[in-house]
């Protein structure tokens, strides 16, 4: 049985509707859905990481895990279910009032951006992810630390990874989420950076 690593990162960002980055982002990946290829995954990670280290200062709250083991493909599937299933997408789970069931507040100032790899354990792909994610506890929350990490996936060989994924949340470049949905036990993994 093979063994992985699991890599995912996850950042909140702020006035997306101004600055038009979740759109930048929503449309970078509709044009790349097919891209399969070992070449196109990094020229279009290497897009998409751009676009999110420009946008940092917009950031205010983020996390991101490396696991390695037995506990990676669980891991990238509870990442992907949770954030598949609270995805807005359908027409009913849209609008401009909270419904407390989708949405505490109607006021939408964030969306989540969701990065996640599954990489064979001991591949160059899994040492890069090592050495990259090598960080002292006291800085893993800081800005540098994110653009650190943000940029990591360039730098993977897609030869040794079986799953890659990104998100954004909610699922339309209308809805976000508020700073109430933000502090519900659902999102009490993100924390500010500095």
């Amino acid at each position: 049985m093979d063994s992985y690593s699991f890599f995912g990162i996850q950042l909140a960002l702020t006035d997306f509707q101004r600055d038009r980055v979740r759109s930048r982002l929503h449309e970078l990946i509709a044009e790349n859905a097919n891209a399969q290829k070992f070449f196109e995954k990094r020229i279009f990670w290497k897009r998409l990481c751009a676009i999110i280290n420009e946008a940092l200062p917009a950031f205010e709250l983020g996390y991101w895990d490396l696991v390695r083991g037995d506990k990676a493909e669980e891991e990238f599937e509870a990442w992907s279910s949770e954030i598949e299933g609270a995805l807005a997408s359908e027409a009913e789970e849209l609008g401009g009032a909270a419904d407390e069931m989708n949405r505490f507040s109607a006021d939408r100032r964030y969306v989540l951006v969701t990065l996640m790899f599954l990489v064979g354990e001991g591949s160059n792909a899994d040492l890069t992810l090592g050495e990259r994610c090598d960080i002292p506890e006291d800085d893993w929350f800081k800005r540098e630390t994110f653009t650190r990490l943000i940029g990591t996936p360039p730098l993977l060989n897609f030869a040794n990874v079986r799953a890659d994924a990104v998100y954004l949340l909610p699922g339309s470049d209308e809805d976000g989420l508020s700073e109430f949905d933000l502090a519900t036990e659902a999102y009490a993994h993100l924390k500010p950076l500095v």
